[in-house]
């Protein structure tokens, strides 16, 4: 069995780091002058995973291990490393598909059914092999899916390593808010507690916060210059920026790097050159996930169609309101609303949310066309399919649907996937 995290380090040293440097060195890199934007954001990457290593190394430190519809603020007020698990396939898929395919046997080999979501799919099978990080525990809850809930324990009883299950409300008002705020503060901070061997700082935890809400106004200022037509920056920044927030909110390192999007796309819109080296002729709204397999499928739809990634499920949130630090209650209440009303966590609710919160998006970003994708593990946007169809039917709505796998390209080829939306340019667009 190898070391672990051997895998994921020679990703982030062997390949995203020089592919950083070269990105800086080339102020004109194939998708225009975007280098500095995207090294950043593949240096601050490198940075996260160098973090969870060192902290596996270090006796003192604990890797905090959650899911997507968690926020890490509170992890770091302790000094752990943290690793949202979602995002985990994601990033070897986007560079090294074998390691997808090698832990995905793994998983089916040990007994785990082919039709379960990839995601947790990918997760046991990096832990019967031995790469998720050592030093470590688990913080899970009934969002963003029910695949969460079969997998952790599963993690928990071959890492042996302890585990916290929150009860997070089917709902996103702010009733739910104060509940699952209730959570954190009588069962998640004593249990990093216990973990960490450290006493809860109320003043350590308020300066992460403030951290984190300089870093989400940045996010949310960025979100606005999108809504200038051309829009700065091309689609795959526009997902990474996000992508930046649930790894890293509250750290001063993700907050910069955040400034860097957002002083460059602000700075476009201001000079009047957000048009990128490819016209913006359509403006598209991504439901549900992208490909991790396929990161310039986005610059290749807008070369080839001039069809520009605006929003996606994925990378865009509902809430667009820093947290109140007055109190631990209101602090715990906001990051509590944060994971709750991430637009993942909102697929666990009834589909009328889902629906109400992609057209106001829709409409938000100037839109004229929606690309759905059915990754085939989930059963959330499945059970949705059929609505969202009616909902662009009633408002003529152009949309294309994509059967894919989130993770494994064995299921839909890039060519395939890629087919499908040349006909949809090229038919119903056209």
């Amino acid at each position: 069995m190898a070391e672990p995290f051997e895998r994921t380090m020679a990703i982030a040293n062997g390949m995203l780091e020089p592919m950083a440097r070269l990105l800086r060195a080339d102020s004109t890199p194939p998708f225009g002058d975007y280098g500095h934007v995207a090294a950043a954001a593949l240096d601050r990457e490198v940075a996260h995973y160098r973090d969870i290593a060192a902290a596996m190394a270090d006796e003192k430190r604990k890797v905090a291990m959650f899911e997507f519809g968690l926020v890490p603020q509170l992890f770091y007020a302790f000094d752990c490393a943290a690793l949202c698990l979602e995002f985990f396939p994601g990033f070897h898929s986007g560079v090294d598909i074998s390691t997808v395919y090698d832990f995905l046997e793994a998983a089916e080999e040990a007994g785990v059914p082919s039709d379960t979501c990839s995601t947790d799919r990918f997760i046991v099978g990096a832990t019967l092999s031995g790469e998720l990080p050592t030093n470590s525990f688990f913080v899970t809850s009934s969002s963003p899916c029910d695949g969460t809930r079969i997998a952790y324990p599963i993690l928990q009883k071959v890492l042996d390593c302890p585990m916290l299950f929150l009860d997070a409300p089917f709902r996103d008002d702010r009733e739910a808010a104060r509940y699952y705020g209730g959570q954190l503060k009588d069962r998640l901070i004593p249990f990093v507690e216990e973990q960490t061997g450290r006493k809860f700082d109320i003043d350590r935890f308020r300066e992460v916060v403030e951290e984190s809400n300089r870093a989400y106004e940045l996010l949310v200022d960025t979100r606005e210059t999108y809504r200038v037509k051309p829009a700065p920056h091309y689609g795959m920044l526009r997902a990474l920026s996000y992508m930046l927030f649930i790894h890293g909110a509250g750290r001063p390192e993700t907050t910069e790097t955040l400034r860097i999007f957002c002083d460059d796309a602000t700075q476009r819109v201001r000079e009047g050159r957000t048009e990128g080296p490819f016209p913006e002729k359509h403006r598209v709204m991504w439901v549900h996930v992208p490909p991790t397999y396929d990161y310039e499928l986005f610059p290749w739809m807008e070369e080839r169609f001039g069809a520009t990634l605006l929003v996606d499920s994925l990378s865009s949130t509902c809430t667009l309101e820093p947290i109140d630090t007055t109190s631990l209650e209101s602090m715990l209440e906001g990051l509590a609303w944060q994971g709750l009303d991430m637009t993942m966590s909102i697929m666990r609710y009834d589909s009328a949310t889902l629906i109400d919160f992609t057209l106001k998006a829709y409409e938000q970003y100037g839109c004229d066309c929606m690309i759905a994708t059915q990754h085939v593990g989930c059963q959330s946007i499945c059970g949705a399919r059929g609505l969202i169809r009616e909902a662009c039917r009633e408002r003529e709505i152009p949309l294309l649907f994509v059967e894919f796998d989130y993770n494994d390209d064995r299921v839909l080829a890039r060519e395939q996937m890629r087919a499908q939306i040349e006909d949809f340019f090229t038919t119903v667009m056209e």
